[in-house]
């Protein structure tokens, strides 16, 4: 929230300004303060290059769909908190998401929106509250931490400058809580900061600089929509009318909306100002395109009353004269903060329960169609998740930008291509090649495969390998066969491929990781249908690890295992008291017997953890170790959490290749240990743990004469080994081999 706490949620005069002072002139009292949360850690997401998002991550319905995450920790600074974002479309067509966050703001290209990358960064006082507006070919950043409006030039944007031009300190305070501008006239309106009203700039004098023209301050104003109105012939037409969520006494008295004439910057005159139902804090709005509704969020009704989410409809064909004409709903108990119109669309920022998409061809009625949960701790009237959204760039991709979770890029439309599997993915490769997988592509219509573009890429110790993807049944839908060239016999091989369509759009699929082994002995294989020598320990009072087929209670704990057995090993697995199971009170440790894994090989398991439930989510951890002294000593394998995608649900498979791991040698006394904690009151943790195999791997000594290093084709590598290796492990004989077959495949 951007404004004020009620008089019943205040602090004493004293506390006020010592959060103030924290966070460097923040609004007084904000409850989005006292509801902050550690950001998601984790790295950025992107549909045409990276693995499918895991089961459970994120709720959606309806045509959205996420194509890239960008989290807080990839942006410059490391900032704790996400706040507004715009866009920008360059001359060139390509099209920058506008991100601010706590240290500045971030110019992120999403022309291919699958694949969204950080261009550029500029620094900016350290701030909760940033927003950022365009004029042609700049960006105008404020915030209440200060620095009055940055300037940023986007000219060159294509070439990956931008640069901050300016900084206008005139006006009074540095400080700002949002900035609006009227493409059409050319004009700039800062919005509070200092509990002021509106402070006018003239970009057409000089938009670098801008001159200070005017202020309007008979009210505090939160948010506004600025527009000049079309010549329809009436009363208004050509005059510059700005829609203000305003109030006295720092937007509080009074709240409501307040709609003014400000053609003549000397003689702005107020034509009206009405106070919606259950005003709380009217807090931002937008007009429909036919210029007779105004969707207004109050932004502390669901906390302070109780209410569902609701937007106020206020018929606004006779600006002199408003009145609300009815409300709609998303049916959620959060809190609406942020919402713009394009078109018959209503797109929603609404915190806890994500982007909420509306159909407003009736503009009284609106009908939720689509929407997408960028929090899924929860929905209730608390100040965490989605701030804004962008729905106007001419592509129609929607960008949102959340407190905790960074930049997100979602596609609206149906895309271009949907592709599929068919059958399994391998999980064991022959080092000379020919494993293969196949995948169905269905295009919508007018689109065709980019064969050039379609790509099996795997990685071995030698590098990352590409094959083209073979067509293997022509039309729609067209099936793909993805073939695998020769691999590094022993490496544990990344792999996915990558199916491109003629409209430049791209999909991964097919992501897996496999064993390059001319045969595999399995050592061990757990799924949990019998457990006979694990061991449970440990000092939680309550949830200690235990075998059984999930309950799926709905609150973090899995809903199915992993591997199709029907068993897995999970926290506490009871439906009783409501299904108000989870760890509490200490750890839980899941101990296996001893393996015999002295032939090495690799390890493999499925974990799952969320951690995001409860009044303490993101702040307990699942440790993962192995010994090789029959328990004795422990050497750590992985922390997973305390925050980030894979401690928020949903199962995760790893593999390790015992004979790397730093700290262990390969033994007969092998053991594994799994523990989980609740350290933190308020936590609620669940984890599970499925599908544990380890597997030696078996290397015939070459693939083929001259293949020193069993990659299966014979290169300049093969002559580095020998000449690396000669007379101790090669002799001239191997030498002569190499070159005697140099250039050849096995």
């Amino acid at each position: 929230m951007k404004q004020a706490c009620p008089l019943e949620m205040a602090v004493s005069l004293t506390a006020a300004l010592a959060i103030l002072t924290s966070v460097g002139m923040a609004h007084e009292d904000d409850p989005k303060l006292q509801d902050r949360q550690s950001p998601i850690g984790t790295t950025a997401w992107r549909k045409a290059v990276d693995p499918p998002m895991p089961r459970g991550m994120f709720d959606a319905d309806g045509e959205i769909e996420m194509v890239s995450w960008i989290p807080l920790g990839e942006f410059q600074g490391n900032p704790s908190t996400g706040s507004d974002c715009w866009g920008y479309t360059s001359p060139s067509g390509r099209e920058y998401a506008l991100f601010t966050h706590e240290a500045g703001t971030a110019v992120v290209e999403i022309t291919d929106p699958d694949n969204a990358s950080i261009v550029a960064e500029i620094n900016g006082p350290n701030s909760l509250w940033r927003d950022i507006k365009v004029f042609e070919h700049r960006a105008y950043a404020v915030s209440e931490g200060g620095s009055g409006i940055q300037v940023i030039n986007l000219t060159n944007v294509d070439l990956g400058l931008v640069t901050l031009e300016g900084t206008v300190t005139s006006g009074g305070t540095a400080a700002t809580h949002n900035i609006v501008l009227n493409e059409d006239s050319g004009f700039l309106y800062r919005c509070g900061g200092g509990g002021n009203g509106l402070r006018i700039y003239d970009l057409n004098a000089n938009p670098v600089n801008p001159p200070h023209v005017a202020d309007w301050t008979d009210r505090y104003v939160h948010d506004a929509q600025v527009i000049t109105w079309p010549d329809d012939g009436g009363q208004w037409a050509g005059r510059e009318i700005a829609f203000c969520c305003a109030g006295y006494n720092n937007g509080w008295g009074e709240t409501g909306l307040t709609i003014l004439d400000v053609t003549n910057k000397s003689n702005i005159v107020e034509l009206s100002h009405l106070q919606h139902s259950n005003n709380n804090y009217s807090h931002q709005g937008w007009l429909s395109e036919d210029l007779q509704y105004f969707y207004l969020n109050d932004e502390l009704d669901e906390q302070n009353t109780g209410s569902q989410t609701t937007t106020r409809i206020i018929d606004v064909s006779n600006l002199a004269a408003p009145f609300q004409a009815g409300t709609c709903t998303s049916g959620m108990n959060s809190v609406d903060h942020n919402l713009y119109i394009n078109g018959n669309m209503m797109y929603q920022a609404n915190y806890q329960s994500g982007v909420r998409i509306f159909d407003i061809s009736n503009r009284l009625s609106p009908v939720q169609v689509s929407w997408f949960d960028t929090y899924p701790e929860g929905d209730s009237a608390a100040f965490n998740g989605l701030w804004s959204v962008y729905p106007y760039f001419p592509s129609g991709t929607l960008i949102g930008s959340d407190l905790e979770r960074g930049l997100f890029v979602w596609r609206l439309e149906p895309p271009a291509m949907s592709v599929e599997l068919l059958g399994e993915t391998p999980d064991q490769l022959t080092p000379a090649g020919g494993d293969s997988f196949d995948i169905r592509v269905t295009f919508a219509e007018g689109v065709a495969l980019d064969a050039d573009e379609s790509v099996l890429s795997w990685a071995d110790s030698n590098g990352t390998h590409q094959s083209q993807l073979q067509v293997i049944s022509q039309g729609n839908p067209t099936v793909l066969r993805a073939l695998f060239g020769a691999s590094h016999c022993g490496d544990v091989v990344e792999y996915h491929a990558r199916v491109a369509a003629d409209t430049g759009d791209a999909s991964a699929i097919g992501h897996g990781s496999a064993v390059s082994a001319d045969s595999m002995d399995t050592a061990l294989d757990v799924d949990f249908q019998n457990s006979a020598g694990w061991q449970t320990s440990g000092d939680a009072t309550d949830g200690q690890w235990g075998v059984g087929v999930p309950v799926d209670c709905g609150r973090g704990d899995p809903p199915s295992d992993f591997d199709g057995s029907g068993a897995c090993a999970l926290t506490d697995n009871s439906s009783a008291s409501g299904c108000n199971s989870d760890v509490d009170g200490g750890t839980t440790v899941l101990t296996s017997p001893s393996i015999d894994a002295a032939a090495g090989g690799v390890l493999s398991y499925a974990r799952w953890l969320d951690n995001t439930y409860g009044a303490s989510p993101s702040e307990d951890s699942m440790y993962v170790d192995i010994s090789d002294d029959g328990g004795a000593t422990w050497t750590q394998l992985e922390q997973v959490g305390p925050s980030g995608p894979e401690a928020s649900g949903g199962w995760y498979e790893v593999e390790f290749d015992l004979a790397g791991i730093s700290g262990y040698s390969p033994s007969d006394m092998t053991r594994l240990r799994f523990t989980v904690g609740d350290l933190n009151a308020g936590s609620v943790v669940e984890a599970a743990v499925d599908a544990i195999t380890i597997s030696s791997i078996e290397c015939d000594d070459e693939a083929c004469p001259g293949d020193l290093d069993g990659n299966g084709m014979v290169d300049v590598n093969d002559i580095l080994t020998a000449v690396a290796g000669f007379g101790d492990e090669y002799s001239v004989e191997d030498i002569l081999a190499v070159l005697g077959a140099f250039g050849s495949d096995c």
